[in-house]
């Protein structure tokens, strides 16, 4: 799978004209028994540099860095990565776009997110050493921190900025979950329109 989306990212760089770069911030609110547990108490973890308790962090401030390219009228495609503060997260994504007007769009997404949680604390939950499920068959399963997630999403499009709300389904399944809702803003600051290149 990274070797995919190491290809997916290297085939959008090597496209022409019509692109477009934009740089943006994404404010995810994160939710799910990674965060907090059934009964609604923050998940805690043992953070080696201050030696004490902490409870995870419910939020992530992500940089992000977007490739984007028009594939048609209404559909473009993108390649992002991104660099999250607070909860760690780096997620890599690759994108469709649909135009439903000239200043609003349908976005559609998936890709890896790289858990790396800033506190150190992060470790993938694992089944218990001599475990047994109810049919006494032994239980041998671990978490994993590079999670193939999917986003989506409205985004409205005022000149260079842009203005997006989304759903990101990060982490799933019977042992531990991870979702956000993710509210963006972005600025395109380079590219040039396939008709304007032709003129």
């Amino acid at each position: 799978m990274k070797k995919t989306i190491t290809l997916f990212f290297a085939t959008f760089l090597a496209l022409g004209m019509s692109a477009q770069f934009s740089v943006g911030v994404d404010y995810m609110m994160l939710s799910g028994t990674m965060i907090k547990d059934t009964a609604g108490t923050p998940v805690a973890y043992y953070d080696s540099t201050t030696s004490t308790m902490e409870d995870t962090k419910p939020s992530s401030m992500v940089l992000t860095l977007k490739y984007s390219k028009e594939l048609n009228e209404k559909m473009t495609g993108s390649a992002s990565v991104g660099y999250g503060m607070g909860f760690g997260l780096i997620p890599m994504k690759l994108g469709l776009s649909y135009a439903i007007s000239p200043k609003l769009t349908a976005d559609l997404g998936m890709g890896l997110y790289m858990i790396q949680d800033a506190g150190n604390g992060y470790t993938p939950v694992a089944s218990a050493e001599g475990a047994l499920d109810s049919e006494g068959t032994a239980l041998d399963w671990k978490g994993s921190k590079n999670e193939f997630g999917a986003s989506l999403g409205l985004s409205y499009i005022m000149n260079n900025i842009s203005l997006g709300i989304g759903y990101d389904m990060i982490k799933g399944g019977d042992n531990n979950t991870l979702n956000a809702i993710t509210i963006g803003l972005s600025y395109a600051f380079s590219g040039e329109k396939e008709e304007e290149v032709k003129k």
